[in-house]
């Protein structure tokens, strides 16, 4: 609905209008008549108001240096006048002032109706495209982020749209332009955080990444790009590379002092142009991933990598990798197998304090996977993050190697324990559900769907937790159940058949009779 605003110093043109004129169907509601034009402006100073219908000549302040007063506080106001022939005149200073339409007295009611007809076009027209530009600016961070993650993955090329440049200038990058991408990583979020509550977490991590957009929009840097809940990217062109390394370390020491995590910062080397973005995002994230043995807190630069590096981190992913999976199948010879190759590569390492950073990574990567099973590293070998400090307290890389195999089999044995028990239940749903259901079709593949199983994983599971197939277990049941029913002489052998699911007393016969040797009349005659 949009407000009407009446305003004449001759009360019967008043309210024949505001009578005779159909507001409602016009989508308008009259929100004030007023006789004179200081009434009209004291309430447009205090009420919002889409149109405004006044006459030209009123007496102390006339209609139109009422227009030029509402016009300053309400810009959008539609204006129309009503005149009689012989203030005509006036019409031109009134198109001056961009008014809507002139109606001469006596105003008659089509031609008004007419007029409010057209403005309420208007004012529906320029709704809409006020609520695109909202919409348009509500999104406009979430285009410029999908447009920044394509760039990095190298999607944008020769296919790129006119509205994809225009975002890549407001982000402040241009395509011919030296550059250099830095990856910043929040550290250890898993267990640094928690003892935190979910909620609690979540507002720690948004007011860092406001800190970093905040930070990055002082240095007059708009390409701050959100990869995922923990990591960010920056694209750095022009007279940002020169000085990245040192507002990339006092950014890193801004969210130290501030906050209970770290940040660490991949730095790629300096590329001529966007052409090989993606080798330069490739170059941050390897040099990202170098903290596992270069420590943490710090800005660790493409460049200054010794060159095989790269190599020895992707094998220690890989054997944690595969250190994780065994623990969470229970395999212990494998567990210790995939230790022994783990500190075998960290043997390799020339210095004290890298060995320790890197025992501090697998604790902090154990955390981050065991958390991805709903599990709390600290919560399962009852210790708080403060006892890390032990690891610093041992003299010899065999001493870390016994107190982590320890704390790996015990993780490993929890999960092992927790598994059975939640298979379990598992597997007393899945039978209460068989002996609920013996009179209906039963098939792997509906119980499956019923408890969010795959039928091939839900048939392992049975078959390992009952050591019977779960189709022979459905007409193990049926039978016992047959047995059962068969016993008592009120029910005939059919419908001893139909409650146990045999629609056919011929097959149920010979079911029975396979698994008993003899049928179901003798099986009650000697009973």
């Amino acid at each position: 609905m949009y407000n009407v605003l009446l305003a004449d110093d001759e009360v019967l043109d008043l309210r024949g209008m505001e009578r005779f004129i159909p507001w409602k169907e016009l989508q308008m509601n009259v929100a004030a008549v007023v006789s004179s034009g200081f009434a009209a402006l004291d309430y447009i100073r205090q009420h919002p108001i889409d149109i405004l219908i006044t006459d030209i000549r009123m007496p102390i302040m006339s209609g139109l240096e009422l227009s030029r007063e509402a016009l300053q506080l309400l810009p959008q106001l539609k204006i129309i006048f009503v005149s009689g022939y012989e203030d005509f005149h006036y019409a031109k200073q009134a198109m001056e002032l961009n008014v809507q339409s002139y109606v001469l007295k006596p105003v008659e009611d089509d031609e008004m109706i007419e007029v409010l007809q057209k403005v309420k076009c208007q004012l529906d027209l320029e709704q809409q495209q006020s609520r695109l530009k909202s919409d348009y600016y509500k999104t406009l961070p979430m285009l410029k982020n999908d447009l920044l993650l394509g760039l990095l993955d190298g999607q944008h090329g020769s296919e790129s749209t006119h509205s994809d440049d225009l975002l890549l200038e407001q982000c402040g990058i241009s395509p011919f332009m030296p550059h250099r991408i830095a990856v910043i990583e929040i550290d250890d979020v898993a267990w640094k955080l928690n003892a935190c509550s979910e909620i609690e977490a979540k507002q720690i991590i948004n007011r860092l990444y406001q800190t970093v957009l905040d930070y990055s929009t002082e240095h007059r840097i708009r390409s701050l790009c959100k990869l995922s809940s923990r990591e960010f990217a920056l694209v750095l062109q022009a007279e940002h590379i020169t000085e990245c390394e040192k507002m990339l370390s006092r950014l890193i020491e801004c969210i130290e002092v501030r906050f209970p995590v770290t940040i660490t910062v991949g730095l790629s080397s300096t590329a001529a142009s966007l052409a090989s973005i993606q080798a330069s995002y490739h170059q941050a994230k390897q040099a990202l991933d170098y903290k596992m043995l270069a420590g943490k807190s710090r800005l660790i630069q493409f460049a200054e990598l010794e060159s095989g590096s790269f190599e020895e981190v992707q094998s220690l992913e890989m054997r944690l990798d595969a250190l994780f999976a065994e623990m969470s199948n229970y395999r212990l010879v494998q567990i210790h197998d995939e230790l022994e190759h783990v500190f075998t590569l960290i043997r390799r390492m020339k210095s004290k304090s890298t060995v320790y950073n890197f025992a501090i990574q697998i604790i902090s990567r154990l955390d981050a996977y065991l958390a991805g099973l709903n599990e709390n590293l600290f919560q399962m070998l009852g210790m708080r993050m403060e006892n890390l400090d032990i690891l610093f307290k041992f003299e010899t890389m065999d001493d870390i190697q016994s107190w982590l195999r320890r704390r790996v089999f015990e993780i490993s044995e929890m999960l092992h324990v927790k598994k059975q028990k939640k298979n379990n239940k598992l597997l007393e749903s899945v039978c209460a559900y068989v002996e609920e259901h013996l009179a209906q079709n039963i098939a792997l593949r509906d119980v499956s769907n019923l408890f969010s199983f795959s039928p091939n994983h839900l048939g392992v599971l049975f078959k390992q937790g009952t050591g019977i197939n779960f189709s022979d277990y459905v007409v193990e049941r049926r039978m016992e159940k047959a047995c059962e029913l068969l016993r008592d002489p009120h029910f005939k052998i059919f419908e001893v058949a139909g409650r146990v699911g045999y629609k056919n007393l011929t097959y149920f016969s010979r079911q029975f009779k396979d698994k008993y040797g003899m049928t179901p009349g003798e099986y009650r005659k000697q009973c």
